[in-house]
């Protein structure tokens, strides 16, 4: 999930309102993090417009004079800025890449009980809620009773309505499922889910989906398969399979029914020895059989690697790549470190220097460009969500690093 998560931004829904004003419109937003937190204390630019700040839920509200505007998202304390270009929307849910901080999270810890496992078997044990939440799978190995899990949910609550389900199998077939609803209150320890011997235990069915990985010649490819629950947050999904190596295809193990709107995620991946390649994600069913499509990275035009003498009027481009979606060039400082992100649907910015000199603020940098499909604008990529989860194919490619310095 780590590799997975700068892959496709995928939204929850924001209930915000738009308002026209004497002085133009107003915008009514939020930002989120990369595990779609809510990110308080952020400073929001609209050019032309005003200025604001984000609230402890990551939302904030600015005057724009007209549209379309660009809107600047910056974090001081982690020196991230964002910009996004020729924006119309008077509803945005921006992304601030690169930040998954534990700032402005609560951290609650479950310590769960249950009767051995079997030799033979293994269980994963994992938390999931609708509200917003991290938590990571929690592996049980043969004659374990008992696990922690680590939970984290957004600071401005003071609890979490979820479930913590455990899901048992051998290398042939998946034999036990069970939850249990939990309540979990901020900063109370020890807070105990048990699975006893008289739990109500399913058997989920077991299945198979084939999967063919990507045919090109990568240097990295493979692919992940997660059971992933629809009804729920986006982040409640499990980690049922990781593959790599250049093989033509290979059968996985699955659960053939499991609880809240279940299905497979599957994302493939291919990569050169350069770093430029794609990550995607289809949604499939058990049973299935699948083919992970390719897509082809951009190349970048211009300026050349290594290149010596960027100024403010120096232009960044690249070509086209694979597929219909928005680009984000991420320019990144050596010293002092900063990271500067660019979403735009052109294939060419200005300068990081122009944009953002006081962030960019060093003599040496780094450049690449990053394609999220399937977009039509900027305006689309930060639209809220209809449905908590998104099950079109997405996908992210990503070009060569390139280094450059600031002219002598």
């Amino acid at each position: 999930m780590a590799n997975y998560r700068s892959l496709i931004p995928f939204i929850v829904l924001c209930f915000i309102f738009t308002v026209n004003t004497a002085s133009g419109v107003e915008i009514r937003g939020k930002v989120l993090d990369d595990r779609y937190f809510p990110v308080p204390n952020i400073y929001i630019t609209v050019t032309p417009g005003g200025n604001a700040k984000t609230d402890s839920r990551g939302e904030f509200r600015v005057d724009a004079e007209k549209t379309p505007y660009q809107l600047y998202v910056y974090d001081d304390a982690n020196a991230i800025g964002v910009l996004y270009t020729n924006l119309s929307t008077q509803t945005p849910e921006l992304f601030l890449f690169g930040l998954a901080s534990s700032k402005y999270v609560n951290t609650d810890i479950l310590k769960i009980e249950f009767p051995p496992v079997p030799r033979g078997k293994t269980a994963i044990i994992k938390f999931l809620s609708e509200s917003i939440y991290w938590s990571s799978d929690v592996t049980v190995n043969p004659g374990e009773t008992s696990k922690t899990i680590s939970v984290d949910y957004p600071s401005y609550m003071n609890n979490i309505n979820g479930r913590v389900i455990y899901l048992e199998k051998s290398n042939t077939s998946f034999n036990k499922y069970v939850e249990r609803a939990i309540t979990i209150a901020k900063n109370y320890y020890p807070q105990t889910v048990v699975f006893d011997s008289l739990a109500n235990y399913e058997n989920p069915g077991s299945s198979i989906v084939t999967i063919y990985p990507p045919a090109f010649a990568y240097d990295v490819k493979g692919f992940s398969v997660y059971a992933d629950f629809l009804a729920l947050h986006r982040n409640s999904c499990i980690e049922l399979n990781i593959t790599e190596g250049d093989i033509i295809s290979t059968k996985v193990l699955v659960p053939l029914r499991l609880s809240f709107g279940y299905r497979l995620r599957v994302t493939g991946k291919g990569f050169f020895k350069k770093g430029d390649g794609f990550y995607n994600l289809t949604y499939s069913y058990p049973g299935a059989t699948l083919n992970i499509s390719t897509e082809t990275p951009m190349m970048l035009e211009a300026p050349q690697d290594k290149f010596w003498g960027v100024s403010n009027n120096t232009r960044f481009a690249w070509d086209w790549g694979s597929g219909t979606g928005i680009y984000v060039a991420h320019f990144h400082a050596f010293a002092p470190v900063a990271d500067l992100y660019i979403v735009t649907t052109e294939r060419s910015v200005r300068s990081p220097l122009a944009y953002a000199r006081n962030l960019m603020d060093g003599e040496e940098f780094s450049w690449e460009v990053m394609k999220y499909i399937t977009y039509m604008s900027v305006d689309d990529y930060v639209k809220p969500r209809t449905f908590a989860n998104d099950v079109g194919y997405k996908a992210m490619i990503k070009s060569e690093l390139r280094t450059f310095r600031t002219q002598p």
